[in-house]
């Protein structure tokens, strides 16, 4: 087993201020292994619920950075108001605290080259965590988008003892069924557009992805956490405008499977903020950021 060593860099605050979102921001830096890594945390301004706070992970996507996809969400404003903590980590390299990625396997930039063991780094940060604020270790939640959404699944393949739910957006399960191992059922929501041009819905070279790679489909994936959650063959379906709703039932320990699919949607956060001209536009069809909070507070 890797040894991680986890040191408080400066004090054990180092940073806390007040957001436009009534939440106060946290800013924690860890080393794990020779790298230091950094997240930030954006409380509620209001006292901790007596078991402890939810917490939403939120990974960026490849070439963001934590409080780029702090603005692309909008989960912070939404944690204030639901009750539970945002956690922003933090990818690596980059030029001026920007241009950050993942080690996602197949994708993306200084994180791959580099082999970057992100796993470590999570377990760090959820180690960490309950020193900086009160939390509730069984409704721990992860997301992300694109690069992030990688994040997500990974998380959920090598930490499932530790996250009970997690929502890929625009995202990629890069591990392949025998390279994820998750040691119990974890709840699946998967928000992806059919349009999308980066992590083609369907699989297959993604004309636009920051690392050009065989994406795997999003089928692949449903059809992974169906099997290993022993859901139902067959989902209850439902179609609304554009919006296609698929729920595996029966699967066990309660761990749904969903799939939101947006018909000509591309790769963006669906109801949120576009971080640059030359990104897709969001979608208007739902709001991803309240669909996942609604899907996560129920596990």
């Amino acid at each position: 087993m890797r040894l991680v060593r986890i040191a408080r860099v400066a004090c054990a605050l180092l940073a806390a201020v007040v957001t436009g979102a009534g939440a106060a921001t946290i800013e924690r830096t860890l080393v794990v292994g020779k790298q230091e890594r950094s997240y930030a945390v954006d409380v509620p301004a209001r006292a901790a619920p007596p078991g402890g706070w939810p917490v939403v992970l939120v990974f960026h996507g490849g070439g963001g950075n934590a409080a780029s996809v702090r603005t692309q969400s909008g989960m912070s404003e939404l944690g204030a108001a639901e009750g539970f903590v945002a956690v922003y980590p933090q990818g690596s390299g980059g030029i001026a605290g920007k241009l950050k990625t993942w080690n996602g396997g197949t994708c993306c930039g200084w994180a791959m080259q580099h082999q970057v063991d992100e796993t470590a780094f999570v377990a760090a940060l959820l180690d960490d965590l309950p020193g900086v604020v009160a939390i509730d270790p069984k409704r721990v939640y992860a997301t992300g988008i694109s690069n992030g959404g990688m994040m997500a699944y990974q998380v959920a393949c090598d930490l499932a003892g530790r996250v009970a739910a997690i929502a890929p957006v625009a995202g990629e399960m890069t591990m392949s069924a025998s390279e994820c191992r998750p040691t119990r059922p974890v709840a699946v929501l998967v928000i992806h557009g059919t349009a999308d041009r980066n992590l083609p819905f369907d699989g297959g070279p993604g004309a636009r992805a920051l690392a050009v790679h065989e994406v795997r489909s999003v089928a692949a994936a449903i059809a992974f956490w169906r099997k290993h959650n022993r859901c139902a063959e067959a989902p209850a379906t439902e179609q609304r405008g554009g919006v296609t709703r698929m729920r595996y039932p029966g699967c066990r320990e309660g761990s749904d499977v969903e799939l939101v699919a947006i018909a000509g949607g591309g790769h963006s956060w669906p109801g949120g903020e576009r971080m640059a001209r030359f990104l897709d536009p969001p979608s208007t069809a739902i709001d991803a950021s309240a669909e996942i909070w609604r899907f996560f507070a129920r596990h």
